[in-house]
């Protein structure tokens, strides 16, 4: 049983991180390769998993598990019609503004297949719930087999579909995974029915609640804080691709690697055994964000690859420390769907924010250093043995900061520097914000 439901949600995982990259390729030749389009795909792709996170949840909820699978397994057979997936030809946006007319096509040629192929997750670990097996009281852990299964997925595609298949070949190979994928789900159902009969759990969700009044409610402050949570890390990934691709380095497929880190981020905290220690996270984090905010302010771009790495190692810390926030107080099984329709919704906020507010309110990418800033509100709290240290590294380090700023401008003063320019950048104020605090820390006065 656990064999079939992880092969099928791993297969969905799979055919959603192909897919993306596949459609992103399809829209090539019409809007280029700007960081703007794959943002706005990944605007859609969020939004699409909110919708089917929206609809898993809605489903069984109101039709009960049971009733639910029988819907699902209906709409999966009626989107065979719509296999295989490809972009018409001579679609044009002509003079249209290019993010409309890009997420209008994204809908009326992928959006179904997508749509159902997004409701996996929850659905399946819904299901799994409603069995006999050890692990059905808390299925989470599928939730790490799905984002791993999406991370080779993500690196597979650029290193070995695309070079070796053409678009046409992509689309029928992903049809026929997709066959294999109804194939098994179909089977999970056959499964969650059997085990479901015995515990006669064919009830409304409403009365299954009654039966499992000892779950803990979920307040809504959890759910804002879930919200929040996945939002910081999404739009701090899109801004990070934003960023890298257009003042450090214009690498084609770069923005493969901030999702696969985001990717891991999310299989590594919802596994069932800690592969990486929080306390390590927690005592890197503070040292990782000072250091590149210095880096940033300092306007430094070479030599790329170090500048690079640090920018990439503090998005995965960042990820890891509200992921793992997320993961530690995952509900009860019962609210399964609510959560990951939360999650959900955050990620989607993140991605509209970078990809249409962001660039219609500030004239340069002053997503990322907002979110780096909002990420800081999330630095898990110390322990009661460690609070006092943590009250002093709180005074100390901005202190140490402002001390070695000092000291540097009083070594150029004698090194014969008259003054300290730094260049004015009026239309970045964020930039300028967080360089008054840190200049003014340590004595530096701005010319």
């Amino acid at each position: 049983m656990l064999a079939v439901f992880t092969l099928a949600l791993s297969i969905s995982a799979a055919l959603l991180f192909l897919i993306q990259p596949m459609v992103a390729k399809m829209v090539l030749p019409v809007l280029g390769g700007a960081p703007a389009v794959w943002n706005t795909c990944l605007v859609f792709f969020q939004v699409t998993l909110l919708a089917g996170y929206l609809y898993a949840h809605g489903t069984t909820t109101w039709l009960g598990v049971r009733r639910q699978s029988v819907l699902h397994a209906a709409l999966l057979l009626l989107s065979l019609a719509l296999l295989p997936i490809s972009l018409p030809r001579g679609w044009d946006p002509g003079r249209q503004a290019p993010v409309p007319w890009l997420l209008e096509r994204l809908l009326l040629s992928i959006g179904a297949p997508f749509f159902l192929l997004s409701a996996t997750s929850p659905m399946l670990q819904k299901w799994f719930s409603q069995t006999r097996h050890p692990g059905a009281k808390d299925p989470y852990f599928l939730y790490a087999a799905s984002n791993t299964s999406s991370l080779v997925a993500l690196i597979a595609y650029p290193a070995l579909m695309e070079p070796m298949l053409r678009l046409k070949v992509q689309s029928l190979a992903w049809a026929g995974g997709c066959l294999l994928f109804m194939i098994l789900v179909l089977a999970c159902q056959a499964m969650m029915w059997r085990a479901a009969a015995t515990r006669r759990d064919d009830l409304s969700a409403g009365a299954a609640a009654v039966r499992q009044g000892s779950s803990v409610p979920v307040t809504a402050r959890a759910q804002l804080r879930w919200v929040v949570l996945a939002f910081v890390p999404s739009s701090l990934m899109l801004g990070l691709t934003a960023y890298l691709s257009t003042d450090i380095a214009a690498v084609p497929l770069l923005w493969v690697v901030p999702l696969a880190l985001y990717l891991l981020s999310f299989a590594l905290v919802f596994a069932r055994r800690q592969l990486v220690s929080r306390q390590l996270i927690r005592n890197v984090f503070p040292f990782l964000v000072v250091s590149l905010a210095l880096v940033m302010l300092s306007g430094v771009r070479r030599p790329a690859s170090p500048i690079l790495l640090a920018h990439l190692l503090t998005l995965f810390v960042v990820a890891m420390t509200c992921h793992g926030a997320l993961a530690d107080s995952r509900p009860p099984s019962r609210h399964l769907t609510r959560f990951y329709l939360w999650i959900s919704a955050g990620g989607a906020l993140g991605g509209m924010f970078n990809a249409l507010i962001a660039p219609l309110v500030f004239r340069r990418i002053v997503e990322y250093p907002l979110a780096l800033v909002l990420a800081c509100l999330f630095l898990p709290r110390a322990g009661p043995e460690e609070r006092a240290r943590s009250r002093w590294l709180d005074i100390l380090l901005p202190v140490a900061v402002g001390l070695l700023a000092s000291i540097g401008y009083h070594l150029l003063a004698l090194a014969g520097s008259a003054q300290v320019t730094v260049p004015a950048a009026p239309e970045d104020p964020l930039r300028d914000v967080v360089f008054f605090i840190y200049a003014n820390a340590g004595g530096v006065r701005r010319t």
